[in-house]
């Protein structure tokens, strides 16, 4: 049983969500109306569902404004599928999209897709390269033993190359080992997810990620 927050201003979204994701015994609390609430009580959640288009705050902004403090996945709950609303929703920390109109099967299979990646064992074991320490078990990057503030998706990418270190692969083949192939995001953003990470790293004038031109990335 996981602990969700739905967060969405049409209560009759939110009733059909709490009744389809109870029926796998899930904890599910449901919010209306966000913009007031203090970040902590977004804290503790397994997953987070959230609105993009609510009249007093957005979606990309909450997700945005609790992110730094929330480290459960967030996925949206949105009409707006275009290239740039998905590439903004996922540069402000959010984890994946659900298209409205959506159905309890879907939504169930993509929560319990989601709950089922977040609680694989972990690993206890470190990588270290060079000046890079990637923790397994802490899910962490550190540069010079500085922590670099990765969302989760940025994170599970540069595990993905770190741990196939030499080994070119595509945009589509990094969405497809961190993403569910259902998913409604579109492997395009693997590019702004690319630039994110680079400049993060780039701070600490540190370079692990090299593009091969016409073919991806590959962690050096």
């Amino acid at each position: 049983m996981a602990k969700i927050l739905a967060v969405d201003d049409d209560k009759r979204i939110l009733k059909l969500i709490k009744n389809a994701l109870e029926l796998n015994h899930h904890e599910v609390i449901t919010l209306q109306d966000p913009e007031n609430i203090p970040i902590e009580e977004f804290c503790g959640y397994d997953l987070i569902l959230l609105d993009v288009m609510m009249p007093e705050i957005d979606g990309f902004e909450l997700c945005q404004k609790i992110r730094s403090t929330v480290d459960s996945p967030i996925i949206f709950l949105t009409a707006k599928t275009d290239e740039s609303s998905i590439v903004k929703g996922l540069a402000f920390g959010g984890d994946d999209y659900i298209s409205k109109p959506f159905g309890v099967m879907e939504l169930n299979a993509r929560v319990e897709a989601y709950l089922r990646r977040e609680n694989r064992g972990k690993s206890t074991k470190k990588l270290v390269y060079g000046d890079i320490t990637i923790d397994f078990d802490k899910k962490e990057i550190l540069v010079n033993n500085n922590v670099i503030a990765f969302t989760k998706n940025e994170y599970n990418i540069c595990e993905f190359l770190a741990l196939n270190r030499g080994k070119v692969f595509t945009k589509q083949a990094i969405f497809e080992a961190i993403y569910d192939l259902d998913s409604d995001t579109q492997f395009s953003v693997i590019t702004e997810y690319i630039r994110l990470i680079r400049n993060k790293f780039k701070e600490y004038n540190c370079f692990p990620i090299e593009t091969v031109w016409g073919v991806g990335y590959m962690w050096k």
